[in-house]
């Protein structure tokens, strides 16, 4: 391997890898950005530790070689979306009765992942519970839904670890090439409330652990 000329998270390029970049984008030039960024994961096995392409990590590898000038993208294929974020003004069905007591007298609480039919149902709790809003969740990433007796009462969301945080290293203790290899052990945090805002008795935080 060459000189190192361009570091993205883990992955290191040297002249040959943006070489091969670039001869990538020309044979591939009228298909897009995402399917050069799929060819990309093929050809470097660049997976995630579930098995999927590292397709968004891909994609955003591309536009920061773009911006330092070493590559030049087609154009989109689609415009970027810059409209505005849904309202989430349809309510959806959901039971929203007042609970009262602590945790301990409901011995009924579950959680479940989110699934396509309760994607809206999270999205729509969060829009209006929580006062960070919706957030914008990309690559690998869980959603939680919390019940008692069928009763929706927290909404929890996790993604994977950001790649430089100064205050996780410093308490871990990992070196680069620990980092390197573990860091997809590690789950960042983004969204944890409990949707029953009214009834602040009800914490879910101490149970859930």
């Amino acid at each position: 391997m060459g000189p190192i000329v361009f570091r993205y998270r883990s992955r290191e390029l040297d002249a040959q890898d943006i070489a091969f970049i670039r001869a990538a984008i020309t044979q591939h030039y009228a298909k897009g950005r995402s399917h050069i960024s799929r060819v990309l994961c093929k050809s470097w096995a660049w997976v995630q530790p579930n098995g999927k392409p590292k397709e968004y990590a891909a994609r955003d590898l591309l536009l920061r070689l773009e911006e330092k000038g070493f590559i030049e993208l087609p154009p989109r294929i689609k415009r970027k979306n810059k409209l505005k974020r849904k309202p989430f003004d349809q309510i959806p069905i959901f039971v929203k009765e007042q609970l009262t007591g602590s945790i301990g007298d409901y011995p009924g609480l579950s959680t479940r992942w989110v699934t396509s039919q309760d994607s809206y149902l999270w999205d729509y709790l969060v829009h209006h519970c929580h006062y960070l809003g919706l957030p914008k969740i990309v690559g690998e990433h869980l959603r939680h839904l919390a019940f008692i007796n069928g009763q929706v009462v927290a909404c929890l969301a996790w993604a994977s670890a950001a790649w430089k945080v100064k205050a996780r290293g410093q308490l871990i203790g990992w070196g680069e090439p620990t980092k390197r290899k573990n860091l997809h052990l590690i789950a960042k945090k983004c969204r944890w409330f409990n949707t029953g805002m009214e009834n602040p008795g009800i914490h879910l935080g101490a149970f859930l652990r």
